[in-house]
């Protein structure tokens, strides 16, 4: 099976696929927000000279917004990491990265070698395999505070250097 050495197990969690993507769209928006807001501004501004431009931005609403969201969600929320995020499972956290219980199958789902960064916040761990795309660990997964903890300042550091 595995030589690794288990460090952690995790009560089963799941979060909404609907909050995850929303964390992936926040992120895409305060990159390109500014450069949208501008386009917009200058749609309506131009639709006061001219009715044509409205049209323009009519279809920038309707058709170019959607096909935005559906790349987003087609190269994002479909990867490995965001299918194990959403559905319910347990983890095991070991030397190597991470591994789930889903459907009482074990899983190679995350190696921290791919892991280009972590971020916190009082709800979970994001843990980033690339721009858009991350692996979320609530913090309430922990089977207790002292494992939380443990985890969060012995072992973390170490997966991440």
């Amino acid at each position: 099976m595995h030589t690794h050495q288990v460090l952690f197990t995790t009560q089963p969690f799941r979060i909404p696929s609907s909050q995850y993507f929303s964390i992936i769209l926040r992120r895409w928006l305060t990159r390109w927000l500014s450069i949208a807001i501008l386009l917009f501004i200058a749609l309506i501004a131009a639709t006061c000279f001219d009715i044509r431009y409205g049209i323009i931005l009519l279809m920038f609403i309707f058709i170019i917004i959607p096909l935005i969201l559906f790349f987003l969600y087609y190269n994002y929320a479909l990867r490995p990491e965001a299918f194990y995020s959403v559905v319910e499972k347990s983890l095991i956290i070991h030397s190597l990265g991470i591994d789930c219980i889903y459907n009482e199958k074990h899983h190679n789902i995350l190696s921290w070698k791919n892991v280009q960064r972590i971020e916190r916040d009082n709800k979970a761990f994001y843990i980033f395999t690339g721009n858009y795309t991350y692996f979320y660990l609530p913090r309430n997964a922990f089977n207790s505070i002292e494992e939380l903890h443990n985890f969060e300042i012995n072992f973390l550091p170490q997966f991440i250097s």
